[in-house]
């Protein structure tokens, strides 16, 4: 499961500004296969909140943008 999740960070750092951003603040402090877990971890957690809220990915990221700069996850 952690691979999938890594491979999936991956492509979402190349598309996803928000993401992109934070893979590399984190590779910078840290080495680049850690920035890259930890993304995936943050997918992860949106996976779970999707699944939770029923809520596609789109609405997902535009419901967190609205609700706090500061979280990408929204609390339903």
């Amino acid at each position: 499961m952690r691979g999938l999740l890594v491979e999936a960070a991956q492509s979402a750092v190349r598309y996803e500004p928000q993401l992109r951003r934070e893979y590399q603040r984190l590779s910078q402090r840290r080495c680049r296969a850690l920035a890259k877990v930890a993304i995936a971890r943050k997918l992860a957690v949106r996976l779970y909140w999707m699944l939770r809220a029923d809520l596609d990915y789109a609405r997902l990221i535009q419901d967190s943008k609205q609700s706090s700069p500061s979280h990408s996850v929204v609390v339903v």
